[in-house]
C-alpha cells in the first residue's frame, strides 16, 4: 500500500468526537505516514497529538481551522505551519472560545422553545475548547424527549446530524447559531505572524466554480494555498481545484475533514481508499 496523508482533521478539542490520541491510532492503522490536526478556531490539541503521533513515527504537521467571513461569505481558513506556543495565536483563538460559550448561552431558551432540553454544564465539561453544533448534538441525543422531539420535527425516526443541523441551527431556523469568525484578511495576517501559511478549506462547499473570482482575491490578501482534495467534493470539483491552483501558483493540500461520527465518516474510517490523499502532494508542499 502507497504512504498516505490526511491533512485536516477534527478531535474533540472541537467539533470532533476522538480524542488526538485516538486520531493517531486511526492514522497508524490506514498508515497514513503524514498527518495534520486541524481543530476549529483551537490549538488545545496539537501537543497531545504531536506527543501520541511521534511513538508511530507520523510527520505531524501544526494547523488550526478557523471561521471567517469575506464579504459576507463564510469560509473556512487553515492555517499549516503556525507556531502553536504563539502567544497572540493563543488570545485570538481564546476570545473566539469565550464569545462562542456566550452564544449558546443565549441559545439555550431559543431551544426550549422548541421543545429541546440542552445539559449546558454537561456541554461545558466537555474537552471542547471551541464547541461546534456537533458537541450540542451528541449532548442533546442523550435526552430521549429530544430525541422524540426531533423525530416529530423530521417526521422520521433515522436521520442523520445535517438533517437535524439544517432543522434546527441552520440560518433560516429559530434556533440559529452562528460561529465566531474572523474577518478573512485578520486570519490571513494571524496565521502570517504566527509562522504559517493560509489554505482556503474545501472551496467547493462554500463556492461555485463562478465564484472563483474569490480564490484570486484571497490569494491578493496573503493566501498560499487551496485545499482541493477533500471529502467534501466530487471528482469534478477536486479537478476544477487543482487546475486552478497550479494557474495561480497556489500551495496544493488535501485532507478527510475527518470528525469520528457524522456522515461519511464511516467510509473514511473504514475504507480510507475513498479520500487516500497521495504523499506526493506533501513531497510537492516546499514549506515543509
Amino acid at each position: 500500500m502507497k504512504k498516505a496523508i490526511d491533512l485536516h482533521m477534527h478531535s474533540h478539542c472541537s467539533d470532533g468526537s476522538k480524542s488526538p490520541t485516538e486520531l493517531v491510532k486511526l492514522l497508524v492503522a490506514k498508515k497514513i505516514v503524514v498527518a495534520a490536526l486541524s481543530d476549529h478556531n483551537t490549538i488545545h490539541g496539537q501537543y497531545e497529538f504531536q506527543a501520541a503521533a511521534k511513538k508511530y513515527n507520523i510527520k505531524t504537521i501544526p494547523a488550526v481551522e478557523i471561521y471567517v467571513h469575506y464579504n459576507r461569505r463564510p469560509l473556512h481558513l487553515l492555517g499549516y505551519g503556525i507556531d502553536i506556543n504563539n502567544a497572540e495565536l493563543h488570545d485570538v483563538l481564546r476570545e473566539s472560545q469565550v464569545k462562542r460559550k456566550k452564544s449558546i448561552e443565549v441559545l439555550v431558551p431559543k431551544l426550549k422553545r422548541v421543545g429541546l432540553n440542552l445539559d449546558i454544564s454537561e456541554l461545558f465539561s466537555q474537552p471542547a475548547t471551541y464547541i461546534g453544533i456537533a458537541n450540542i448534538v451528541r449532548i442533546m441525543r442523550k435526552d430521549r424527549k429530544n430525541e422524540n422531539v426531533i423525530q416529530k420535527a423530521l417526521g422520521k425516526k433515522q436521520f442523520d446530524f445535517f438533517e437535524i443541523y439544517n432543522k434546527f441551527f441552520s440560518e433560516e431556523s429559530s434556533c440559529h447559531l452562528p460561529e465566531v469568525a474572523l474577518r478573512a484578511k485578520d486570519a490571513i495576517e494571524l496565521i502570517k505572524r504566527s509562522k504559517g501559511f493560509a489554505v482556503l478549506a474545501h472551496p467547493g462547499w462554500h463556492l461555485g466554480f463562478k465564484d472563483d473570482h474569490v480564490i484570486g482575491e484571497l490569494q491578493e490578501l496573503g493566501m498560499k494555498g487551496l485545499e482541493c482534495f477533500s471529502s467534501h467534493h466530487n471528482w469534478d470539483q477536486s479537478a476544477h481545484y487543482e487546475m486552478l491552483a497550479k494557474r495561480q501558483n497556489l500551495i496544493i493540500t488535501g485532507g478527510s475533514d475527518y470528525h469520528g461520527d457524522l456522515p461519511g465518516d464511516f467510509i473514511i474510517e473504514n475504507f480510507h481508499e475513498f479520500t487516500s490523499f497521495p504523499y506526493e502532494i506533501y513531497e510537492n508542499i516546499k514549506v515543509f
